[in-house]
C-alpha cells in the first residue's frame, strides 16, 4: 500500500462550495475528479483512493447520479447512511489520508487518533481556479465541543430535530405530552414527556417510543441536556432535557416516575444493572437573577453514587454523594451511578423563549391534519396539582 494512499468523504468534495463551479452550493459530481487530480498531482500517480459517500447522495444527483451508480455496480465506492463512520473506520484501520472539509468533532471521543494524527487530515481550496489540497487543520477539541458537536447530530438523526431551524426549537421549547395511555414513556411522570419528542416528516411532535401525535403543555423554563452513557466506554445511552426547577429521578424500572434506564438495556450494557429502581434525583434550580445550579440527591441506592469535579484540566478523584442531603454541581462536574454509568451536561443550553403570561402555542388536536391554536397554560411544577 502506498504511503498517499486516501479515502475520500465523496459527498462532502461534491457538495463543496469551494470547488468548480466555486460558490455553487449543490452536488456536482465532477468535484470529485479535480480532487483526486489534485491529489495524484501532489503525491503521485500509485496513490489509490477509497471512495465512501452518504446514500442521498445518490438521490439528490438525479440525472447526474450515473457515474456514481456505475461505480457502486463495480464495488469502486461504498454508501452508508451516514458515511463519517465508515471513513474513519477505514482511515484507522488501514492507515490511510483522510480528504475532507469535516473536521468530526462529533467522533473524536471515539477516535483519539484523529487529534493524534492531524496531518493525516487534509482540505482543497481553488486559486485562480486551480484545485490544490491544504491542510485540513484539526486541532484539539475540548470535551464540551464534542459534546455539542454530537449533540447536534443525535438530535438531527434519532429525533429529526434542527436545533438551528426555527420550527424545531420551538418544539424543543415546548413541553409535550403523549395521549396513548399504553405507551411506557407516557407514564414514566405526571403525564410529560420526559424524552426529546421525534419530528414526523410533515414537521409535526410525535412521541419516540410509539410515534402518537403529541399535545403541547406550555412553553418550557430554560434547560440542558442531559447525557447517560457507560463509564467505562463513554458509549452513549441517551440524553434527555432538565428543565429549571422540574426535578427528575433517574432509576432503573417500570416503577420509576422519571428516566427508566432499564428501557435502554441489553446484554451488551451490563452497567445498566448496576442502577437501583430509584438511583438519584437531579434538579437545575435557581439561584437568583438569571442563575442556576445544578444539584444531585442520591436515593438511598443500592450501589451508591459518587461525583467527579472538573478541575480545569481533569478530573477529582470521586467522592460519595450523601443520601442526606443535596450535592451541588458545576457544569462540567460528572456523576457516576454504581460505578458504571455515568451522567453529565451536554455543552448545549437551550434558552426558554420570550413569552406572554398566557401564551399561545401552536397545538394539534386529534383530527389527522389539522391544528388548532389554544390558549395553554403552563404547566404544573413537580408535586403541584395540575
Amino acid at each position: 500500500m502506498a504511503s498517499w494512499n486516501a479515502v475520500v468523504d465523496v459527498s462532502n468534495v461534491c457538495w463543496s462550495p469551494y470547488l468548480p463551479p466555486v460558490g455553487l452550493q449543490a452536488p456536482v459530481w465532477e468535484r470529485l475528479d479535480l480532487v483526486m487530480a489534485a491529489w495524484r498531482e501532489a503525491h503521485g500517480e500509485d496513490a489509490g483512493f477509497e471512495l465512501v459517500a452518504d446514500d442521498s447522495l445518490v438521490r439528490v444527483l438525479g440525472p447526474d447520479a450515473a457515474p456514481i451508480l456505475e461505480l457502486k455496480r463495480d464495488g469502486g465506492i461504498r454508501t452508508a447512511s451516514v458515511a463519517d463512520d465508515e471513513i474513519l473506520r477505514l482511515a484507522r484501520t488501514g492507515g490511510l489520508h483522510v480528504i475532507t472539509r469535516d473536521h468530526y468533532i462529533d467522533h473524536r471521543a471515539a477516535h483519539r487518533w484523529i487529534e493524534q494524527s492531524p496531518d493525516r487530515f487534509h482540505a482543497w481550496d481553488t486559486v485562480d481556479g486551480i484545485v490544490t489540497l491544504v491542510p485540513l487543520g484539526i486541532r484539539t477539541r475540548s470535551a464540551q465541543d464534542v459534546s455539542q458537536a454530537r449533540e447536534v447530530k443525535v438530535l438531527r438523526h434519532s429525533a429529526r430535530l434542527d436545533a438551528r431551524n426555527n420550527a424545531h426549537r420551538k418544539i424543543l421549547q415546548t413541553r409535550w405530552k403523549c395521549p396513548n395511555t399504553y405507551c411506557r414513556q407516557a407514564a414514566q411522570w405526571q403525564g410529560q414527556l420526559l424524552t426529546w419528542p421525534r419530528v414526523s416528516p410533515d414537521g409535526i411532535a410525535v412521541c419516540p417510543s410509539c410515534s402518537r401525535r403529541l399535545i403541547a403543555l406550555g412553553p418550557r423554563a430554560a434547560l440542558h441536556e442531559v447525557v447517560v452513557a457507560e463509564l467505562a466506554s463513554e458509549e452513549e445511552i441517551l440524553r434527555f432535557p432538565l428543565e429549571v426547577d422540574c426535578p427528575v429521578i433517574i432509576g432503573r424500572g417500570p416503577a420509576v416516575k422519571g428516566i427508566d434506564l432499564a428501557m435502554f438495556a441489553s446484554d451488551s450494557r451490563p452497567a445498566i444493572h448496576t442502577v437501583s429502581r430509584q438511583h438519584l434525583m437531579m434538579r437545575l434550580e435557581h439561584a437568583g437573577s438569571a442563575n442556576w445550579r445544578l444539584s444531585v440527591l442520591d436515593l438511598n441506592s443500592t450501589n451508591g453514587t459518587t461525583v467527579q469535579r472538573w478541575t480545569g484540566g481533569d478530573f477529582t478523584t470521586a467522592r460519595p454523594v450523601s443520601a442526606d442531603s443535596q450535592t451541588h454541581l458545576g457544569t462540567r462536574d460528572r456523576v457516576i451511578l454504581g460505578d458504571a454509568v455515568l451522567l453529565r451536561l451536554s455543552g448545549k443550553r437551550y434558552l426558554a423563549e420570550p413569552t406572554n403570561p398566557h401564551p399561545e402555542l401552536l397545538r394539534l388536536d386529534e383530527t389527522p391534519g389539522a391544528t388548532t391554536v389554544v390558549r395553554t397554560p403552563t404547566a404544573p411544577a413537580p408535586g403541584q396539582q395540575g
